[in-house]
């Protein structure tokens, strides 16, 4: 069975959708005396791993939207991806994979994306976490695809590392480089302030 707890990992939350569905208004549709619908934003939660048979629909209101952004006192935790993804909904966009998107993971084969595919893992991460469940549902070769997802976010974070210390190096270089010529220069200004020496004819003693 699936463990199916969409808003308690902030790390690895469930891929999320958006949709505006048409509700009725029954009070306006009372008072109307005629079918009243207004439009209603509904957030589609499916756990990784799962197929598209399990999903939760949420009604996206504002207390929904604070309880993704601070948590419910406690009991909840926050979960900004949800909240990136629903402003890039809102704004047109594609709403962004919480990771590396298998489609875009260098050096995955079509077979081995089909079949993260249909057992229902959308991410690099999601993969390299994968519970019993969606173990079982990777099939054959389930388990190397894991590890290769595993080994490649390893050193996905060495290589950032190295970049990050690479890049720090280069700017170190160049602080030096720029205090040594502002010394060059605050010393020529300080030669230029000293006192030189009046000339002319020396002063004949009497």
């Amino acid at each position: 069975m699936v463990d199916f707890r969409p808003i308690e990992n902030e790390e690895r939350p469930c891929y999320i959708e958006f949709e505006l569905q048409a509700e009725e208004d029954r009070d306006a549709t009372i008072a109307q005396g005629m079918p009243v619908f207004r439009d209603v934003e509904i957030a589609h939660l499916t756990p990784p791993g799962n197929q598209g048979t399990l999903v939760l629909q949420k009604r996206i209101t504002p207390e929904q939207l604070d309880e993704w952004r601070h948590g419910d006192r406690g009991r909840k935790r926050p979960v900004p991806y949800y909240i990136q993804a629903y402003e890039a909904w809102k704004s047109g966009l594609d709403i962004p994979a919480n990771g590396l998107d298998i489609k875009n993971w260098p050096g995955v084969t079509p077979a081995q994306l089909r079949t993260c595919q249909e057992a229902g893992v959308r991410t690099v991460e999601d993969l390299s976490t994968a519970n019993a469940d969606t173990i079982r549902k990777l099939g054959m070769g389930g388990l190397a695809l894991i590890a290769k997802a595993t080994v490649y976010l390893e050193n996905a974070e060495t290589n950032k590392a190295a970049e990050e210390i690479s890049a720090l190096n280069v700017k170190i270089d160049a602080l030096e480089d720029l205090i040594e010529k502002q010394s060059e220069q605050i010393a020529a200004m300080m030669d230029d302030l000293e006192p030189r020496p009046k000339r002319g004819r020396p002063k004949k003693v009497a």
